[in-house]
């Protein structure tokens, strides 16, 4: 067993979990869909239950079968809600529902790069390094979704260069979704190792 291949198959499903979750409270935000309090709160436990098992990477060590178990059940759930997100992504036919994807998509990455530079401070201080790199990147694109977000919650204008950067990020969100089923696959694999 890997530690730090179980502890990338960690934050990569803590990644989409993450996604799921503002996906549906962007939503909400948003007023453009149903806030679906059951998923929500299947989300909140199962984030928990991964930032509860991150402890145990601390002192370098690995997934023990309990942990192994628990985390490639709340893969399975989490594959499952990631059909629902992605028949939503391309069934989007509103800015708003375009505007909840990508919100959903720029936090999920700025979360994944947070988990890698965590990872490498535990297992590889060159990963760490590299990935700290990208915290300006994320954060701006986290600004500019968090501010459109803002100004369509309130009614206001949205510029024509922000509405462009949001189709882009949609469209590019809209050609990546064929890979979930791989991520996941991935996901399990590296939690196995």
């Amino acid at each position: 067993m890997n530690a730090a291949i179980q502890y990338n198959g960690l934050v990569l499903l803590y990644g989409y979990l993450q996604r799921l979750y503002v996906h549906e409270r962007t939503k909400r935000l948003l007023d453009n869909g149903a806030f679906n309090v059951e998923k929500i709160d299947i989300i909140t436990q199962h984030l928990k239950k991964i930032h509860d098992i991150t402890d145990v990477f601390d002192n370098n060590k690995k997934l023990d079968e309990t942990n192994q178990a628990l985390l490639l059940d709340i893969a399975n759930v989490c594959s499952e809600m990631s059909d629902e997100y992605k028949n939503e992504i391309l069934n989007s036919k509103t800015f708003k529902d375009e505007l909840a994807v990508v919100a959903s998509t720029i936090y999920a990455e700025e979360h994944i790069n947070n988990g890698i530079i965590k990872m490498g401070e535990l297992f590889n201080p060159e990963i760490q390094d590299r990935f700290m790199q990208q915290i300006l990147y994320y954060r701006n694109r986290v600004a500019l979704v968090n501010a459109v977000v803002q100004k369509e919650t309130e009614g206001k204008e949205i510029s024509e260069k922000e509405k462009e950067q949001i189709k882009n990020w949609y469209v590019e969100t809209s050609q990546t979704s064929s890979y979930m089923k791989k991520d996941f696959d991935s996901i399990k694999e590296y939690i196995q190792s």
